[in-house]
This record gives structure tokens, sequence and C-alpha cells, in this order.
């Protein structure tokens, strides 16, 4: 009897320790804290054209700022910064396999065949239009535009928005094949008509103020289109393309000095037309 007695209480405690044992797995993995998918971060792929930086770090660390606003409008979403300088390059990964979400350029024109050709979706551009700025010497003899038919026209670099709207006004003063020398940046445009190697100079609004300001003369301006401007990608979905539009606009209130820092006043909504006037303009 007692052997019967003991092996009774043997087989109830091996039951007991099965049952924990299969028990106790389950209630591990059900109170374990459970880890957050990764979240991939998001590119903003940045092309300041030719006359902005080229340092990436210092690109990287000005655009910071915003990218940070951006992912607290956007409940965490990380936005990892993505500097291209040479603009070729630029259009080349934004046409790639793999877009990048979102896309910030100073180089309307080439943004513009994004828009048209790739699908990109416009968000916001810099409020007001971008003109470029034909300058002469104080004392030149050259009065208008269609003046300047057979004068040496410095222009800065070819695949600029400034060069674009550039050729663009002088076909519309019929002179469709002018004499362009193209220097690298827009500074040197004024160096090259203060020295005589040419006559007549294209630049930004900015150096044609300080050209103006130091007693040069401002011979005429382009038609007025796009402004700097980002781009969603064409896969982003239209709720999202309206929830970073709409965190995009907020700056221009709650974080103004984020875009001050950029030489962007003001957020305006960019619409798709804007894009194709601006390259029915320029014919490209």
């Amino acid at each position: 009897m007692k052997a019967q007695s003991n092996s009774r209480r043997q087989l109830c405690q091996s039951m007991a320790l099965a049952a924990l044992a299969s028990a106790v797995p389950a209630w591990a993995q059900s109170t374990s804290p459970r880890k957050a998918a990764p979240t991939t971060p998001w590119r903003l792929m940045i092309n300041e054209a030719v006359t902005g930086d080229t340092n990436l770090f210092l690109l990287t660390a000005r655009y910071r700022p915003w990218a940070e606003f951006m992912t607290g409008q956007l409940k965490g979403r990380p936005i990892g910064i993505e500097p291209v300088v040479d603009i070729k390059r630029f259009m080349s990964m934004a046409q790639g396999t793999t877009k990048p979400e979102l896309v910030f350029g100073k180089s309307v024109n080439q943004l513009a065949k994004l828009v048209r050709d790739d699908g990109y979706q416009p968000l916001v551009r810099r409020a007001g239009p971008y003109k470029a700025a034909f300058i002469v010497a104080k004392g030149s003899p050259i009065k208008t535009l269609a003046e300047a038919a057979n004068a040496r026209i410095i222009m800065p670099d070819e695949y600029s928005a400034t060069t674009a709207v550039a050729r663009a006004e002088l076909r519309r003063h019929n002179i469709p094949k002018p004499d362009v020398l193209h220097v690298r940046y827009q500074e040197a445009v004024a160096q090259q008509i203060t020295s005589g190697m040419g006559q007549v100079g294209v630049v930004n609004p900015t150096i044609a103020r300080k050209w103006a300001d130091e007693g040069g003369r401002v011979l005429a301006e382009t038609q007025p289109v796009v402004n700097w401007s980002v781009l969603a990608s064409p896969a982003m979905p239209a709720d999202t393309v309206r929830q970073l539009q709409e965190a995009l606009l907020g700056m221009n209130t709650q974080a103004a000095p984020i875009l001050g820092a950029l030489g962007v006043k003001e957020w305006a909504k960019a619409e798709r037309q804007e894009y194709l006037a601006l390259l029915d303009y320029t014919k490209e």
C-alpha cells in the first residue's frame, strides 16, 4: 500500500511539473514587452544648385532642424538628410528606381521635369516668384534687351534655372542664338562684366540688387516663374501628401526661424500647372 501511495505521489508530481513547464513559455511570452518594428527613415534629397554650399557636412547640419520639425509633425517618422551637390547626379538619383520620399531644390526648371516626366507631386514652393535679371555696366550703351543681340552674354551653369529662364526671355526678344559664355557661379558673372569679358550678365535677384546698389544697371528681368520647391515621391499616398502640405505650410507660423535659416520667408502651396507653365516658357 505504501509503495502504491508513493507511486501515485510521484505521478502527480510529474504531471504538475509537466503542466508548469508547458505554461511557463506562454506566460513569459505574453508578459514580455514587445519590440516596436523599426521605422525606416524617409529620404529628403536636397540640391542647392550651383550657387549653394558644397560642403556635405554643413548642408546636412543646415537642414537638420527642418527634418526634426517634420519628424515631430509626422508622429516620429525619422527623416534623413541627403544633400547632392551636382545637379546632374541629383536628377539621376531622383529619377532612379529607388526614389526619395521628399525632394527640395532650387533649380526649379529641373524640378519641373520631375513633376512632368516622373510623377513627382508638388507640395510647397517659396512664396513669391523667381525672376532672373540681365545686368550691364553703368556706362553701357546697351539700353534694351533687344540691343543685346550682338553682345557677349555671361550666364551661370547651363543646368541652372537662371540660365533656362534667361534663354527663354532672349527668345521672346527674337534672340534665339545669343553669344553665351557660361561660368559656374553667379557671383563670377558680375566679375566678368566688371572686367569687360562680357557686355551683359544674367544673375539671380540677390546679386542683381547688390549690382544695382554698387552702381551697376539692371537692364531687364525675365518672366516670373515658380520658385524653390519641395516635391513628394510619385508613390506618396494622397492623404500623406495633404498631411505633408499642412505641416510645411504650418512652418510659416510655427517654425519661421527654421525657414529663415534656409533662405525661405514662407511657403506657399504648389500647383502642378506652375511647373508645366515654366517648362512651356523655357521649352525644355
